[in-house]
């Protein structure tokens, strides 16, 4: 009885809120107030897909829904990108019967990399897609090692006792160091009842790619990018990390000499990818395009065809209906000022390698430009007025001739000029804008070229609004 008034509840609530635009935490958190083993009882489909990561854990997820409904598989997915238990739990219980059976082929959920081990107490994963590790949300998150031993301990919950029969399948980041460390968390629990399938980018495929900032001036391919090295040493020894190329940060093909731990090889691979086009060509010379070009969008595409590949469809399908898909989550927006075209790029809060891929995406345009940067919140989560994530954030990337101007603003503009003020950039070139109300016709009177907008998901709307 207590499960199906959560169901209700649930029902009842999501169809409430999602009339006002709410919805997606409250109805499952009520609904496991009343019965909080709810989502233990609820008769799942064999497919269990989870994703997590520090980028692309909502766009991954979209992909790998629409590359499962367009092969003819019905699939149950939280869609709003709330990722938590109290989310995940929303998703399912409106999803499911009054019975208490999910009549899905599959349930695909994202969830938050630091709370994941607490879901999958209730929801135990099938297949687990672990997009990459990154520098992300300093004062919630710290450092990624950290966040690599909250996704270990969620590997471990879901191999845990009694769920040996199921087995667990982990896809994982060929290219990244801490999360390819992570194919060993399950094994000593599930033994040969654990799979890993590998997604990656091959070195050359970057060839027609435009630039990287490995590839700027003052940079060795085989280095760092930015103002730290995260991939300098080994996860799993502390030793040195020796890398025979880097394609961004710490992602690579690196080895270890001391203990051996390697990149290893992708079971789906990018060996090209072209970057006006979008087209990614695989190494088995399959082809998908992805809608818009760069390499994030060309890791998430990949990462879907792997984990569309674990959950029983073939590459060649999930690549073919993925061609060309366009994510609904708006990371991307067109507008116009003053008759000059404009491209908004939505990077994650205080996540440095989001906003490093922005820039670089921007630059690598190759077009004449003004770049505007506001910063006016921190973070959607929790409060804080933590600022030091800026330095992290590679904007030396924009000491580029094709950038004609940098306009700053949002509450944070004087912490973002003394970054900016640390970098190559003319000094000449950028202008600190305390008004939001005359950013428009700051940008229309004295900055010229393409247009190109950067800032937080937070702070997308208060930045179209002004640019608008």
């Amino acid at each position: 009885m207590r499960l199906l008034l959560a169901i209700i509840i649930c029902k009842l609530l999501y169809f409430a809120g999602s009339k006002i635009g709410k919805g997606s935490s409250l109805p499952g958190q009520a609904a496991l107030a009343l019965c909080p083993d709810a989502l233990k009882r609820v008769k799942l489909p064999e497919t269990v897909i989870a994703v997590t990561g520090s980028n692309g854990k909502t766009s991954t997820t979209e992909l790998i829904a629409h590359a499962l409904k367009a092969n003819g598989l019905r699939a149950a997915w939280n869609h709003e990108g709330a990722n938590q238990t109290e989310g995940v739990a929303t998703m399912i219980l409106r999803s499911a019967t009054l019975g208490g059976k999910l009549k899905r082929d599959v349930l695909l959920f994202e969830s938050d990399e630091r709370y994941a081990h607490k879901t999958f107490e209730a929801v135990q994963p099938t297949v687990f897609v672990i997009t990459n590790l990154f520098r992300d949300q300093l004062t919630r998150n710290g450092h990624h090692e950290f966040i690599q031993g909250c996704i270990q301990k969620a590997i471990e919950t879901a191999a845990g006792k009694g769920r040996r029969d199921r087995g667990l399948t982990l896809v994982l980041n060929a290219d990244d160091p801490y999360v390819s460390a992570l194919a060993e968390a399950g094994k000593k629990t599930l033994g040969g009842l654990q799979k890993e399938y590998y997604f990656g980018i091959s070195g050359t495929a970057l060839n027609n790619a435009g630039p990287t900032r490995n590839e700027l001036p003052g940079e060795s391919f085989s280095g760092a990018a930015g103002m730290y090295d995260d991939g300098a040493f080994c996860p799993v020894c502390k030793s040195r990390m020796q890398y025979e190329y880097r394609i961004a940060s710490h992602l690579g093909d690196f080895r270890c000499a001391a203990c051996g731990h390697c990149r290893p090889q992708p079971d789906v691979e990018a060996a090209g990818i072209d970057f006006e086009t979008g087209e990614v060509r695989l190494a088995d010379r399959t082809t998908t395009r992805i809608a818009v070009p760069g390499l994030t969008g060309a890791y998430n595409q990949i990462a879907a065809i792997t984990a569309a590949a674990a959950a029983g469809l073939s590459v060649k399908d999930s690549a073919r209906t993925l061609d060309g898909f366009e994510l609904t989550g708006g990371r991307t927006e067109r507008f116009m000022v003053g008759g000059r075209g404009g491209t908004l790029l939505v990077s994650k809060h205080e996540n440095s390698a989001s906003y490093d891929q922005s820039l670089l995406w921007a630059v690598g345009q190759r077009k004449k430009c003004a770049i505007v940067v506001m910063v006016d919140s921190i973070s959607r989560k929790y409060y804080t007025s933590e600022t030091s994530w800026l330095w992290d954030v590679d904007f030396g990337i924009l000491n580029d001739s094709n950038v004609l101007n940098v306009v700053l603003t949002g509450r944070y503009v004087n912490e973002l000029a003394a970054r900016f003020a640390m970098t190559d950039i003319d000094p000449g070139k950028i202008t600190c804008i305390q008004d939001n109300a005359v950013l428009r016709s700051h940008i229309e009177q004295n900055t010229g070229g393409e247009i190109y907008a950067l800032t937080c998901f937070s702070d997308k709307d208060k930045l179209l609004k002004s640019l608008k």
